[in-house]
């Protein structure tokens, strides 16, 4: 069995202040053929996952174009073209029995605002009858249109998001089911006129969307292979940003009456997602780390939400109270290669005077001057430990940490979300030693770190990513879709 593979793994934020182009996904992912399985081999990703599974089953995989970049501003739309071209004039898909998409589903261009759906009305227009499965995270932003051209769809089940490779497998044991009996099952896409906010999103028992998974898991109706929700991406300001379903199945009648029912549990527990947070300051103001280490995320900035690591305002308020804060206190981090670039040149123990943060705007706060001392400077390379991305590579680029006070700070060239262990070994810092960790991160920083924060606490600042969406300036999605009344 012979399946084809192609990638483009980017989650667009409209409203971050800067563009994704080729620099950033060749820092992440830029591959094709055996450099994917180089890379990727025995990773905590959907290319991982599907490594593992050809080689259980006995099928060879043939890598097209696989891209991935950390989430973001719009990518600048000669990339897409680039990828989407070489995809789409790729001749190993015509050799294919199969054809496998690892697609993230809320891409965004700058002019292109539904990528995905562009590329896969094109595979399935030069390749009729070729079964195509796809995967697809759980802030997809998913189209009709995109569902139609599918044979068969999954979602990631977790958030954190911790069953990537387990996504692609089940895709692409549907594909394989498909290629042997030749039977063609097909995907349908159901909305519920809705956009759920992320913040209260964990897939814990207790959390609305671990009950709403456990109702699409116990879907048990024959001519029904599957349900997925997608939760769509909150800040994507896009026509196809809605929450819903996506149900693979045999039997359209029978694959309707299971999307509609799993909509109307989701449509019924919207409330329950709305962002109740304390602002910054209020949260240091009662210095919740005297009953033990504690973690506060800043989720209005965190990249993997389309931040930029730039906002100023958790670390305004950590610099209004430095004589308050606990030795040791970790602020992790912002994305500055210019003041790396300094600190570099300066060298270890060097005072520098600059400021942080509102580099790109000050739409969300003014920046932050200070006066800081250069203690360590790194290459940014490490390995992750997990669970998340476990074994995949990443680079920050020239990395410099800071000490401001009890407090020190960590700037990187590259904006990657401080959510692996690794991250903070590399800088030289034990994190079962960190009493106050500040961090431009949000529900995925808990995968790696619960066990070492009892407490980490959501803190509302302003950000492209913010707990109040509907104070930002969205064009294309109707105002009612943000509410949650």
């Amino acid at each position: 069995m012979k399946i084809a593979v192609a990638r483009f793994w980017h989650e667009g934020n409209s409203f971050a202040p800067t563009t994704i182009g080729p620099a950033e996904f060749h820092a992440r992912e830029w591959l094709r053929g055996d450099e994917v399985a180089q890379a990727m081999r025995g990773t905590a990703t959907e290319p991982g996952g599907a490594l593992d599974w050809a080689e259980a089953n006995g099928a060879t995989l043939i890598f097209s174009r696989c891209a991935a970049v950390e989430p973001g501003g719009p990518v600048e739309q000669p990339v897409i073209d680039a990828w989407s071209e070489e995809v789409l004039s790729d001749p190993a898909f015509a050799e294919a029995d199969g054809i496998y998409l690892s697609l993230h589903g809320a891409a965004i261009g700058t002019v292109d605002l539904a990528p995905e759906e562009r590329v896969c009305t094109a595979l399935r227009a030069r390749y009729p009858d070729t079964p195509i499965v796809a995967s697809f995270d759980l802030h997809a932003c998913p189209t009709d249109a995109l569902a139609g051209t599918l044979n068969a769809a999954t979602i990631y089940r977790t958030y954190p998001h911790v069953d990537m490779p387990e996504a692609a497998a089940a895709a692409l044991d549907m594909l394989k089911e498909m290629v042997e009996s030749g039977a063609r099952y097909r995907v349908l896409r159901r909305a519920i006129g809705r956009i759920l906010p992320s913040h209260n999103m964990r897939t814990a028992p207790g959390l609305p969307m671990y009950e709403i998974e456990e109702i699409a898991k116990a879907t048990d109706t024959p001519g029904v292979r599957c349900a997925y929700p997608f939760a769509s991406f909150a800040y994507a300001d896009i026509p196809g940003a809605d929450a819903g379903v996506l149900v693979t199945c045999t039997d359209p009648e029978a694959g309707a009456k299971v999307a509609d029912h799993v909509c109307a549990e989701m449509f019924a527990r919207r409330a329950r997602f709305r962002p109740d947070l304390e602002t910054a300051a209020q949260i240091i103001a009662r210095r919740p780390w005297l009953d033990g280490p504690t973690a506060v995320v800043e989720p209005g900035d965190n990249p993997l939400s389309g931040g930029g690591a730039d906002t100023p305002g958790l670390f305004h308020a950590a610099v209004d109270a430095l004589p308050s804060l606990p030795d040791g206190t970790v602020f992790a981090f912002f994305h500055d290669p210019d003041l790396v670039a300094r600190a570099k040149t300066a060298g270890p123990g060097a005072v520098i005077e600059t400021t942080l943060g509102a580099r790109h705007t000050d739409v969300f706060g003014a920046a932050v001057p200070v006066t800081l001392t250069v203690e360590r400077l790194t290459d940014g390379v490490f390995t992750s430990a997990g669970p998340m991305f476990k074994g995949q590579r990443m680079t920050l680029g020239d990395t410099a940490v800071f000490t401001l006070g009890p407090m020190r700070i960590i700037v990187t060239s590259h904006c990657v979300t401080p959510n692996d262990e690794n991250y903070f070994r590399l800088h030289g810092i034990d994190v079962a030693q960190v009493p106050l960790m500040l961090a431009k991160a949000k529900n995925h920083f808990t995968a790696a770190f619960s066990g070492h924060f009892p407490r980490i606490i959501q803190a509302d600042t302003p950000g492209p990513a913010q707990a109040d969406a509907t104070a930002l300036p969205f064009k294309k999605v109707p105002q009612e879709r943000l509410s949650l009344d």
